[in-house]
């Protein structure tokens, strides 16, 4: 027995300086990967597969009826990741950057199940049981409200029922958190309360006053929404319609916007990459309501951060009071990890302390960071990496991966 012990024993040792420098030389290739350019024909599935990750479509029923677009990066029994897009996004802006810097791929490759999801109304996520976007106005009757209570919480049951997993962790950008933070109060928290083991929250969108963005800051003055509602009635700002409309922009707001472009909706710093911008740029923007857009309008005008204004008398046919309803941030009840930018000007570090006063005194915001030089968009195109290793700390203390394959290629 002893001899036998000392003839396995060597092997063993050598099979584990093997597997450790095998893991030397791969994380050494995995550094600082090439960013591959990507054209508006490539699609998710053939992008996907030089890096060995198979991709499944997923179509999603909300309760009132919207038919929602998911894309899995599969890998069953596995810990579960949602990441949902910011405004006028899609999926796709997980995706744009190198390999190591992509926050779909890294978390794929630390181990996790992922799932990119589309919101009501983009490039992907236009069907409905009844009304076609195309034919009928009623379709595009919807903002980042309906996105919160209803859009979110069927995405997350979905995927749960699926994958038959207990919980999984929420990642929003922009638009994608404040869809959280409307359904963290509204009739299904409890299940989401449940269910979500980390909500992160990218450059979180709450109140506007403060914003600089230049769409947003032009929709304001000029009162965009009225006037592209009359001149779109159907869709606005889908990619294929970028030639005409940023010609009609420019006449109306007198030149101050004459093309809708990544840089006009969410700025830009010198922490961001040129060519993963560009990349993004190719499926964006992804189409939204301009009754999405009026609402963004609302909360530049109005100190608030509440659900759509109709006006006094819209507001009791729909409310049953005159006024808003306020959305309640006192509500939030699950983990949650805000990650901010200093130079943001959609999400604005003044705006994004009044959150936080909001926030005050809740135990269940685990984690927050202001990171220097961030834009808005840094998370999706930047050329660091720290925010995504903050993020690993976080996602291996409230959603675990216990693979070894993890720990090889991270």
């Amino acid at each position: 027995a002893r001899q036998h012990l000392k003839t396995v024993l060597p092997s063993a040792m050598k099979g584990l300086a093997l597997l450790s420098a095998s893991c030397i030389l791969l994380q050494l290739a995995l550094a600082d990967e090439p960013l591959p350019k990507i054209l508006h024909s490539e699609t998710t599935e053939n992008y996907l597969k030089q890096y060995g990750i198979a991709v499944e479509e997923h179509f999603v029923l909300t309760n009132d009826d919207y038919i929602l677009r998911i894309f899995r990066l599969p890998r069953p029994n596995a810990p579960v990741a949602l990441l949902q897009h910011g405004v006028l996004a899609s999926s796709w802006c997980w995706l744009v950057n190198s390999p190591d810097k992509s926050l779909g791929i890294v978390l794929w490759r630390m181990g996790y199940d992922v799932w990119l999801t589309n919101s009501r109304g983009n490039t992907f996520s236009r069907n409905h049981t009844e009304y076609k976007p195309l034919l009928n106005q009623k379709f595009w009757n919807y903002t980042f409200d309906d996105m919160g209570y209803f859009d979110v919480v069927a995405n997350v049951h979905y995927i749960l029922q699926t994958t038959s997993k207990k919980d999984l962790t929420f990642i929003g950008w922009s638009q994608g958190t404040t869809q959280m933070f409307i359904a963290a109060q509204g009739p299904d928290r409890d299940y989401l309360n449940s269910h979500v083991n980390l909500f992160v929250a990218l450059s979180p969108v709450s109140y506007l006053t403060k914003q600089t963005s230049l769409l947003l800051s032009a929709a304001r003055k000029f009162r965009l929404g009225v006037i592209l509602g009359k001149a779109y009635p159907y869709d606005v700002f889908s990619w294929s319609e970028l030639p005409t409309l940023g010609s009609f922009l420019c006449k109306v707001t007198f030149g101050v916007i004459c093309e809708i472009t990544v840089d006009v909706v969410c700025g830009r710093s010198s922490v961001d990459n040129s060519d993963a911008i560009l990349n993004l740029a190719a499926h964006f923007p992804a189409g939204t309501s301009v009754k999405d857009l009026e609402h963004y309008e609302q909360f530049i005008d109005w100190e608030h951060f509440g659900r759509f204004d109709y006006g006094k008398t819209g507001n009791m046919e729909h409310y049953g009071s005159p006024d808003v309803p306020l959305y309640n941030l006192t509500n939030l009840q699950m983990p949650t990890a805000l990650f901010m930018g200093s130079k943001d000007t959609l999400a604005d570090p003044e705006d994004v302390k009044r959150l936080m006063k909001d926030l005050q005194g809740n135990d269940h915001v685990v984690y927050s960071k202001e990171y220097e030089d961030y834009s808005h968009l840094t998370w999706m195109v930047g050329l660091t990496d720290e925010w995504i290793n903050d993020l690993k700390v976080l996602m291996k203390q409230y959603n675990p991966v216990t693979s070894m394959f993890s720990e090889v290629l991270v």
